[in-house]
């Protein structure tokens, strides 16, 4: 039991973990788990509380509970008995079903027990009043749940402990207002002290008086915990550092947050590099600060890159230039190596490198770049046709839109694939068109993205991934779970929103096919189901009805142009607001259920002479203007639907399909299964919601 004595109901509660350093990248999402997953298991052991305070460095994960219940409330337990029945013997005496329970609850009195009525009959239960347990009790367990739930890809061990952590623990802080609560976490047991910056301290714990004084304690031992608090300083001081050099910062969250996780009290400085440098492509320079030393890169007022960079240091220094100096000295090999690089690069011209793809393996099954290279010429020209865009660039473009991959600076720097592929393609006299294809073929490279702009930079991006999408699958390597190594799901995502959103209207069976061409034979129906399955998830994240886009990917010839295809879901949306709607719905999911229990009739063509009632003719013209309609908009032949609608409610209420006369029946279930067919031409309207049959 704890030996903590509270002097109120509720109180602040503090944990705080100190560890080595922690990786910056992790940080943010680890602190974020760290505060739900324990908020998350308060709530489950009934600990109520009010507001939370989550702080994050690099050397520690703490949250701050503010009005945290210390006591759980009382419980009232019921374990369920045998049933009266069961519970005793003829001659009144407790069966020994009902000696084993009572032994089981700890009880010899039967009279403990009460009744308690159910729907299966009386059954005999046992209650007892549990007390809530202490704050003190359970932050052992709490501590344990809330930690062994935390989101880290790569666990470490230290010392002779056989438990794994995100890094070292160095310390623990757990406290109610000014009192310890006991507790122990890989080692360490929980006290009532932190600590302050590594360097601008003396590196002795710092007492707590209290878990309200954590953030303002620590603030007078040189660390800012808060994580906003210290990112929007450092956006504050960059800012105002780049005001100074007369420059403009570009947005960077990524980055501000990576170097607000690795420090505690953040002090911006400016440094600069040899003007000379701008000679080489402002994305390797760019690149070579933001990737090697987290440098933030500065614009002049026209927009071109600045000789200056800004660095956050992780302390205020007694000589600030020295620090300066430092991370100049540091970046100039960096910049020296990224000029070479590209002098280097810009002496082999594009077809020397393109012929080099050979000795870089691809796919192991699927050979070089060089293989891929080959195979992406053909399939470009071939969409290039398709699409009426120019033949002859789209192939130039393919054939050297991968040759950047042996060059010197994509070697160093592989995020610039493509990009110094341009600038390559530009220096050696190749057209604006070709060059920006070379880089925009990669385009979207990530959810939300860019599309490349360029009709040629749209046709190389397509050839590219069917290629990879499709030889894949040729080879029976399709993604599987969570493993997708050559990112196919991104893959078909991007051939999807490229189709959709520069309004490319393509046949997907003849893409795949020409795509497949070089393979050996393999079922090319599971690469477009997998592309569909993007398309639909697409769809519905854009607001569209998910059993809309179903009916359209179930009508009889399914879905090949994807673009027209999610026209068609938008106006069958629209459609469904009608009242026709309902009544088509109802009618296909009825005729469906009369045609299915009716296998056994003959499948004949329709016979119009045998038709009996007015009704019968009226639906069969109908039928016959949906049938003259196939090559019609689906907004016109929605229509014609529109139009029908009190012919389709009305039909039923003056034929009877399920007549005695054999000759009758037959020819009414075949003007049925003609009726369900000429809708399913349309869409697939009985998987859409809305009607009962």
């Amino acid at each position: 039991m704890s030996s903590v004595v509270f002097s109120m109901d509720s109180s602040t509660l503090l944990i705080e973990i100190g560890m080595e350093e922690l990786p910056p990248k992790t940080l943010k999402p680890l602190s974020q788990a760290f505060q739900q997953n324990l908020i998350k298991v308060l709530k489950e052991k009934q600990f109520d509380h009010g507001q939370s305070a989550l702080f994050a460095t690099p050397r520690r994960l703490a949250v701050l509970i503010d009005n945290c219940n210390h006591q759980q409330p009382d419980q009232t337990l019921e374990r369920k008995g045998p049933s009266v029945k069961a519970a005793y013997e003829d001659d009144g005496t407790p069966s020994k079903a009902l000696m084993g329970f009572m032994k089981s609850c700890g009880i010899t009195d039967a009279t403990q027990l009460v009744q308690v009525e159910t729907p299966k009959g009386a059954w005999l239960a046992y209650r007892e009043e549990k007390p809530g347990g202490s704050l003190g009790d359970e932050i052992q367990a709490i501590l344990q749940e809330t930690i062994t739930a935390l989101p880290i890809a790569k666990r470490m061990r230290w010392q002779n402990r056989r438990e794994e952590f995100v890094r070292p623990v160095r310390w623990l802080a757990v406290m109610v207002d000014d009192q310890i609560l006991p507790c122990e976490l890989f080692g360490e047991q929980s006290g009532h002290h932190t600590f302050g910056h590594r360097h601008m301290t003396d590196g002795k714990a710092i007492p707590l008086t209290s878990a309200r004084d954590y953030e303002s304690t620590l603030n007078s031992a040189y660390v800012i915990a808060n994580f906003d608090t210290r990112k929007t300083l450092i956006a504050q001081q960059l800012q105002t550092a780049a005001s100074d050099l007369s420059g403009s910062l570009t947005q960077d969250e990524a980055l501000l947050d990576e170097v607000t996780a690795l420090c505690e009290w953040p002090e911006v400085l400016s440094g600069q590099f040899d003007p000379k440098f701008l000679d080489v492509p402002e994305e390797a320079l760019i690149s070579a600060m933001r990737e090697h030393q987290r440098y933030f890169h500065l614009r002049d007022q026209q927009g071109r890159l600045q000789a200056n960079f800004l660095t956050v240091a992780n302390l205020i220094s007694r000589d600030p230039q020295i620090v300066i100096a430092g991370n100049e000295r540091v970046i100039r090999p960096r910049l020296t190596d990224a000029q070479f690089f590209y002098q280097k690069d810009l002496q082999r011209p594009p077809l020397e490198a393109q012929a080099q793809l050979g000795a870089v393996v691809f796919q192991q099954a699927l050979g070089s770049y060089a293989d891929k290279s080959n195979r992406t010429i053909k399939l470009a020209a071939f969409i290039a046709e398709n699409l009426g865009t120019n033949i002859a660039t789209a192939k130039r473009a393919a054939e050297l839109a991968k040759t950047d991959l042996v060059s010197f600076m994509v070697g160093e720097f592989p995020e610039l694939q493509g990009i110094m592929g341009r600038y390559y393609a530009l220096a050696q006299g190749e057209s604006a068109e070709v060059a920006e294809a070379i880089r925009d073929h990669y385009l979207p490279r990530f959810s939300g993205d860019t599309l490349p702009t360029s009709a040629t930079s749209q046709v190389v991006a397509l050839a590219d991934r069917l290629d990879t999408l499709v030889g894949l699958f040729s080879i029976g390597q399709p993604p599987t779970g969570s493993k997708d190594p050559f990112a196919l799901r991104r893959q078909a995502l991007a051939i999807v929103r490229i189709c959709l959103e520069t309004k490319l209207s393509l046949s997907l069976d003849a893409l795949i096919n020409e795509a497949a061409e070089p393979f050996s034979d393999f079922d090319k129906r599971e690469v477009k189901e997998y592309i569909l399955d993007r398309f639909e998830n697409f769809m519905t994240d854009q607001g569209a009805q998910w059993d809309s886009v179903r009916a359209v990917r179930a009508r009889a010839f399914g879905i090949d142009d994807l673009y027209h295809a999610a026209s068609d879901i938008k106006t069958l949306d629209q459609f469904r607001l009608t009242p026709a709607s309902g009544v088509v719905i109802a009618t296909q999911k009825r005729v469906q259920n009369i045609i299915a229990k009716s296998d056994n009739v003959t499948r004949r063509s329709v016979q119009p002479e045998q038709f009996a009632e007015p009704a019968e003719s009226a639906l069969w013209e109908w039928i016959c203007t949906l049938d003259g309609a196939q090559d019609s908009s689906l907004t016109t032949r929605l229509a014609r639907i529109n139009e029908g609608a009190a012919m389709l409610a009305r039909y039923f209420e003056d034929v009877m399909v399920n007549v005695d006369t054999i000759e009758l029946k037959e020819n009414r279930l075949n003007t049925l299964r003609h009726l369900n067919q000429s809708l399913t031409n349309i869409a697939a309207f009985n998987l859409l919601q809305g009607a009962e049959t």
